[in-house]
């Protein structure tokens, strides 16, 4: 059977630019189907407006705390309805550089409207039909809402609606303290907004490593416009006569109290984009959670794969781009691969910084039992740290009993770009101490933190090493002072 297309990809954002860009690069006939902006959440209302928006609070609140330390700088008058024209303006930038109006140019076609299968090879765009030999579906997700009373009743803000607003609050309470609560939680609060945050879990970032997340939840507590209630629950949102929006909110301990601000945003997770498809006509097979797949990112139906959040098991840009380019190597390609998830790595943009790869220290205990081995880094030793007056935080190194790194977490200044080189230590496979014998830049952040836990890990690895403690103890002019060296490291 003939088919108008080789790939349709339904959806436009990273996933599915990414998956098209592929396969066109293979030299198949390729539609992209988009309903709406092409680009989707991560370029317009997820990862690059936050981290726009946090980048410029960031600024204000160093420029603020270099003169309260009697270092004048500069004042700080924000004018905050210029916050968000500013924050549209990199959006636009940012759209310019991935050029998605050039992707016509390239042979790719672009197709408006919202695709409903009818059946395994078409779909209906717009009252035409469309086939191809493959699909990729790549739809991503929206923001969860929570069944807290009241909340259908009154003005709130999502991800997708809130860098629209026209000028910073005054006052905001965040349901939801994961990732993206926290980053524009912290955001608004640097820009002069008095937060609240509220998460139903006993500490914020669940996912992350127990003892960094209670440390920075610490250090959050501490910052100015800022609260975050933990272990307790958001009950009822009321509408109050002067405009204002109240919460009744319950700890876990029953305890009721109340709290009132001008907005509400909700970031609470997010649900599969998969209602209006009709993936039953195309015998997709799927679950609250997203489309069911397999490691070859093939749904029940083999000629259709997905990719991104849509997909799962993680949500995230990174792992949307990787998705995708293998869910489009399986479609065009007769040789098939499989996908992982053990090297997934995130950071999550919190000040100071949270990095994750691989398992936390209580999951690789429950995996391990007592053969691991933990090293932890604080920043007070990071010659870098102090010169930049920030050494708060603390670095974890999960090692196996081969010295293999199974698992890494930092919080601290610049973890968005300490976290590659050991998530390159992770992926091949090598142990930490290898990293001994490269030299690293004086004074950097990779040099006080990554090589000194590769120099204490190698050290450790000395120790254990029976030839060496032989010599060290029997050996005339030999003695064991390693501990000393680790110490000092």
């Amino acid at each position: 059977m003939k088919y108008q297309y080789d790939l349709v990809v339904i959806g436009g954002g990273l996933a599915g630019f990414t998956a098209a860009v592929f396969a066109n690069g293979l030299g198949k006939k390729v539609a992209i189907v988009e309903k709406g902006k092409l680009g989707g959440a991560c370029t317009w209302n997820a990862c690059v407006p936050s981290k726009a928006l946090l980048q410029l609070g960031l600024r204000i609140r160093q420029l603020n705390n270099y003169n309260r330390s009697g270092t004048k700088l500069a004042s700080v008058n924000l004018q905050t309805e210029n916050v968000m024209p500013y924050l549209h303006s990199v959006l636009e930038n940012i759209s310019r550089i991935d050029d998605f109006a050039s992707l016509v140019n390239t042979g790719i076609d672009i197709l408006n409207g919202e695709a409903v299968f009818n059946g395994r090879h078409q779909v209906n765009l717009n009252g035409q039909l469309i086939s191809a030999k493959h699909f990729i579906i790549a739809t991503g997700s929206s923001p969860a809402i929570p069944p807290v009373e009241g909340l259908s009743d009154i003005p709130y803000y999502t991800n997708e609606t809130v860098f629209n607003i026209k000028a910073i609050p005054s006052s905001m309470i965040v349901l939801g303290g994961g990732p993206a609560g926290i980053e524009l939680g912290l955001a608004f609060a640097w820009l002069g907004c008095k937060v609240d945050i509220i998460e139903m879990a006993d500490r914020i970032l669940p996912k992350d490593d127990t003892e960094l997340s209670a440390l920075l939840l610490e250090y959050l507590n501490a910052e100015e416009n800022l609260n975050i209630h933990i272990s307790t629950k958001a009950v009822r949102f009321q509408s109050q006569t002067d405009g204002s929006l109240k919460l009744e909110m319950q700890t876990r301990e029953g305890k009721i109290s109340e709290i009132s601000s001008e907005t509400v945003l909700v970031a609470v997770g997010r649900r599969a984009n998969v209602a209006g498809l009709a993936l039953e006509k195309a015998g997709v097979k799927y679950t609250p959670r997203g489309i069911s797949i397999n490691n070859r990112l093939q749904t029940s139906s083999s000629n259709i794969f997905a990719a991104g959040d849509v997909a799962g098991p993680i949500q995230l840009g990174m792992m949307a781009e990787k998705q995708a380019i293998l869910a489009a190597s399986n479609a065009c390609l007769p040789f098939k691969q499989s996908t992982r998830y053990e090297d997934v790595a995130w950071v999550t943009y919190s000040e100071p910084q949270m990095a994750h790869i691989g398992l936390t220290e209580d999951e690789a205990r429950r995996k391990y039992g007592n053969n691991v081995r933990v090293i932890r880094y604080p920043l007070t030793k990071v010659r870098r740290a102090v010169m930049d007056h920030d050494t708060r935080g603390l670095c974890k190194f999960i090692l196996d009993k081969n010295d293999r790194l199974i698992g890494a977490h930092l919080l601290c200044s610049h973890a968005e770009n300490l976290v590659h080189e050991l998530q390159i230590v992770k992926c091949l496979n090598k142990p930490l101490s290898k990293l001994h014998t490269i030299p690293h830049i004086y004074p950097t952040y990779e040099e006080g933190i990554i090589k000194r836990a590769a120099d204490v890990s190698y050290t450790i690895k000395m120790q254990r090493n029976p030839f060496v403690r032989l010599v060290l103890r029997y050996w005339p002019g030999y003695k064991d002072r390693l501990d000393t060296v680790i110490s000092r490291l």
